[in-house]
């Protein structure tokens, strides 16, 4: 880490995310530099926590932490459905400074990393977002939390992503999700992790294979793997014509998972999120007349639902890998009781969360972000 962090010993304990007296490049212009005071008070610190003990002697937060999202632009996110962005309002009115990136304003200084971001405000009327400041050229980890929250596809510029994040100091900075993780789930691979869980699936770009699976189950899904949000998904018959040219084609641009289809599909899909292990809660999504997909953005619709005992099951043991590999705000699609993928990039649904279920699913999500930061613990 090197330096010596400021701590106080008193009640009310302030903790800086940079040393006492040191040069950083913080400023409101990108590359000045500018010399940070001595410890004083909590807003003068980027970075910084502040806690004080409660009537059972363990910290409480009461003051602001800076986060950080790396994201898609602003401009192009919905306030009324966008996961990302209710998270951001949630910690925002929980008293916390947000601060926006795409990830192409990552950078590494040597083998450290830093990027070029803004603060914002999302508690804005009549807007989606106010910019509350210039950018900021800063270590990446200055910043307490970092969400990771760039849509798919998982590209060349999505692995590079994670290929810096990789380098941020874990003792000083928590990034959701961990991009080790991240960059080691496919989201259709890591459900097969527990095959006993899933549909019976095929993993292959061999057209001889998929036919034989087609065959043999009658009726098959077809997922590229490089696929997301529902595109490139084709569906598969016994005996239908063209059956040849339709699997040509689903494994023109790589390899496709097929899975045998699950009549409870017509009813729709569980969206199922999960938090550090433990349900969040879910919603029902059923697709629009003539569509297949659930999918929201195709015009599918959620609907509350409870988590039966399956889904219990399947969170239950899945829980402790998510947990191990760092993946600690996940979207889990279910199927009658099957596990069919494990959305780790940006999983959405908290929104619709909330619309069924009442509010409270973003104020569980930054309550325990306050608690697994690094100053928390």
């Amino acid at each position: 880490m090197g330096g010596c962090w400021p701590f106080s010993t008193s009640n009310d304990m302030q903790i800086s995310r940079k040393p006492a007296g040191r040069s950083c490049a913080t400023p409101g212009r990108p590359g000045v530099i500018e010399r940070k005071r001595p410890l004083g008070t909590f807003h003068e610190l980027p970075g910084a926590i502040s806690m004080r003990k409660g009537p059972d002697g363990r910290a409480e937060r009461k003051s602001r932490m800076e986060i950080l999202f790396v994201m898609d632009p602003l401009e192009r996110v919905s306030p009324r459905t966008d996961t990302t962005y209710a998270l951001m309002r949630e910690a925002e009115r929980r008293g916390h400074a947000l601060y926006f990136a795409e990830a192409g304003a990552l950078s590494m200084r040597g083998g450290t990393p830093w990027i070029r971001a803004r603060p914002v405000s999302v508690l804005v009327e009549g807007a989606t977002h106010r910019w509350l400041g210039e950018e900021v050229f800063r270590e990446v980890s200055s910043f307490p939390s970092v969400w990771l929250r760039t849509d798919p596809p998982f590209d060349a510029a999505y692995l590079e992503a994670t290929w810096i994040l990789d380098r941020v100091d874990r003792s000083r900075c928590l990034v959701v999700n961990d991009p080790t993780g991240v960059r080691a789930a496919n989201e259709k691979l890591y459900a097969l992790r527990f095959p006993e869980l899933c549909p019976t699936s095929l993993v292959t770009r061999d057209v001889r294979l998929l036919r034989e699976f087609v065959e043999e189950h009658g009726e098959v899904v077809l997922k590229p793997l490089s696929g997301h949000a529902g595109e490139g998904i084709l569906f598969a018959q016994r005996g239908m014509r063209g059956l040849n040219a339709l699997l040509e084609a689903a494994v023109r641009d790589g390899r496709t998972e097929a899975q045998v289809y699950l009549r409870a599909a017509e009813k729709g899909d569980k969206r199922i999120l999960v938090l550090d292990g433990e349900p969040l809660g879910a919603i029902l999504r059923v697709h629009a007349p003539g569509e297949e997909r659930n999918n929201l953005h195709y015009g599918g619709r959620a609907f509350a639902c409870d988590l039966d005992e399956e889904d219990r099951r399947i969170v239950s043991t899945i829980a402790a890998q998510l947990r191990a590999d760092g993946l600690y705000f996940v979207g889990l699609d279910v199927i009658g009781g099957k596990l069919t993928e494990v959305n780790v990039t940006s999983p959405t649904g908290i929104q619709e969360l909330e619309a069924h279920q009442g509010p409270g699913a973003c104020t569980r999500v930054i309550e325990w972000l306050e608690q697994r930061v690094p100053a928390a613990r």
